[in-house]
């Protein structure tokens, strides 16, 4: 069964290392025979437990000497969540969310390293001219019998090759991706880069914990998630040294017959390159091969090394829009929430409605890219309400046409307000279009069919059902059934019938839960389309 939880040291004799928290009971102390040893002398002996029931996980403090603190208070027993901080002497674990690659597994050991190249003495400009001349020298003074000159003049194209694809690759990644598909980018390269690599592990290090953590791990040849066990001497070795480091044939070489690590791994050879930007490591590379003997040498490190400088940038720069974009989607929350405060029986509307618009475009095949882009502007279809007259958002009773004509301009209020945010540039027609309809009668444009992009007319879907079966004052809501039929009825006259066939789907497949309100149905908080003349 995969953990519900990892527990991750972010300080103490452990720091860096994330433990499995499956279903069964964990103890925790300085004792041999705990499930997680810690060597800390303010903790004691069998300090306390952890224990999942029904789904819950649970610590349990063994009336140890120092005591166990959950967030900074002291605590007997108390349910754990995500996010938690638990200490017990001086040692800290945070409680996280498991990773997607639980078959990556950390290994302690005593791994002996051959080969070691500071990430500070690689320059891809620099590496190009240094393999460029080694290639001329041996190209014009290899003598004609010289099998060793010529393995070696062949070994230097190839390490060119290589650098031929690092430059290209090094402009692909100059671009912005999302961090997800950046990582997944510089794993599927190193394999390019290196044909003989067999494991490629792309590990980030969690800006909560500390740790190093998988964010892409892939085998050659295989679409499954690999299962592969990382030596932490490595990997903590080349963090700390900001080196990339190699060992070496691990099955053959007499100096590492001691090496624990590499010989129960069955690795033959790996490299381990640190991410590392001026202000710290963000994370590493892992790259390691098991099936076939090959031996990594200076060249490989420094290849591996400039690559990973550019990765790093790379995964820096992805960081630093995602944390942009973080900051515009809180201003953003915060102008919608101020739209919903203008009206009590709206509140949770915008959620309920980018909830059900994702799960139409789902349901019609949107990627992850287009998915998030439509939460997006589903999130902010209102926020031009906040331009509205208060009086006529919470009238009780019918609008009278001036007013209604006056509650109708929130779709290009909301254009407005966001048009100087240029990253939300391409979600402005989705917005200005989720009151059009697909016989053109709608507003502001009268927009007819696929004049409307399909992202405003899936809005449009959404914001009619969740108006229809919502409690408002001008208004008693329809059943979900009701609504469903209705939007059926008014397909080819106010919607789209592929998105109403979209959405048919998705409450068919919901049938289970679709007259829910609570967790576990369609939309996640009490509340649904508004008949003509309505105002949603």
């Amino acid at each position: 069964m995969a953990p519900n939880f990892q527990l991750t040291c972010q300080s103490g004799a452990l720091r860096g290392q994330t433990f499995e928290m499956p279903t069964k009971r964990i103890s925790l102390g300085r004792d041999p025979s705990c499930d997680m040893k810690v060597d800390d002398p303010k903790i004691s002996r069998l300090h306390g437990w952890l224990e999942m029931r029904d789904g819950i996980l649970h610590y349990i403090d063994n009336r140890s000497t120092n005591g166990s603190f959950l967030n900074g208070e002291r605590i007997g027993e108390v349910a754990v969540s995500l996010g938690d901080v638990l200490q017990i002497g001086n040692t800290e674990f945070v409680l996280l969310e498991p990773s997607d690659f639980q078959t990556i597994h950390f290994v302690a050991s005593q791994t002996l390293v051959t080969n070691t190249v500071s990430t500070d003495s690689v320059k891809v400009d620099a590496l190009a001219q240094k393999f460029a001349s080694i290639f001329e020298y041996y190209k014009d003074n290899a003598p004609e019998s010289g099998e060793y000159e010529n393995l070696d003049i062949a070994r230097m194209q190839r390490m060119l090759n290589s650098l031929k694809t690092l430059f290209t690759i090094s402009s692909a990644m100059s671009q912005l991706l999302p961090l997800n598909e950046l990582v997944k980018s510089i794993g599927d390269n190193l394999f390019e880069v290196f044909a003989s690599a067999e494991n490629v592990v792309v590990l980030l290090r969690d800006e909560v914990s500390g740790a190093m953590r998988p964010a892409h791990a892939a085998t050659r040849g295989s679409d499954k998630i690999p299962e592969i066990s990382i030596s932490e001497t490595v990997l903590h070795r080349a963090v700390k040294e900001r080196s990339t480091l190699i060992a070496n044939d691990a099955g053959h070489d007499s100096r590492l017959s001691a090496s624990e690590s590499i010989i129960g791994l069955q690795v033959k050879a790996v490299m381990c390159a640190p991410l590392v930007i001026r202000e710290g490591v963000l994370g590493a590379l892992y790259i390691d091969n098991r099936e076939h003997t090959v031996r990594y040498d200076e060249m490989d490190a420094e290849l591996v090394t400039a690559f990973a400088n550019q990765a790093a940038v790379a995964v820096d720069n992805a960081r630093l829009c995602d944390e942009l974009q973080n900051s515009y989607h809180q201003t953003l929350q915060s102008l919608v929430n101020a739209i919903e405060a203008k009206d009590p029986y709206t509140m949770g509307h915008t959620a309920r409605v980018a909830k059900l618009s994702v799960g139409i475009g789902r349901e019609l095949g949107f990627n992850a890219r287009r998915l998030e882009r439509l939460k997006m502007a589903a999130d902010l279809h209102d926020i031009g309400k906040i331009g509205v007259k208060e009086g006529i958002i919470n009238k009780a009773g019918a609008l009278t046409d001036e007013e209604y004509e006056d509650i109708k301009t929130h779709v290009e209020m909301g254009e407005k307000i966001l048009r100087p945010i240029t990253f939300l540039a391409d979600l402005l027609p989705y917005i200005r279009g989720h009151h059009e309809k697909w016989d053109g009668t709608g507003y502001p444009d009268g927009l007819k069919g696929e004049q409307t992009p399909l992202e405003g007319r899936i809005i449009a879907l959404a914001d009619a059902f969740d108006a229809m079966t919502t409690q408002r004052t001008y208004n008693k809501p329809l059943t979900f059934q009701q609504a469903i039929e209705r939007i059926k009825q008014s397909a080819g006259r106010h919607f789209d019938p592929y998105v109403v066939d979209g959405f048919a789907r998705l409450m068919e497949r919901n049938q289970g839960t679709r007259g829910q309100r609570g967790p576990g149905g369609i939309f996640d908080s009490s509340a649904g389309i508004v008949p003509a003349g309505g105002r949603s």
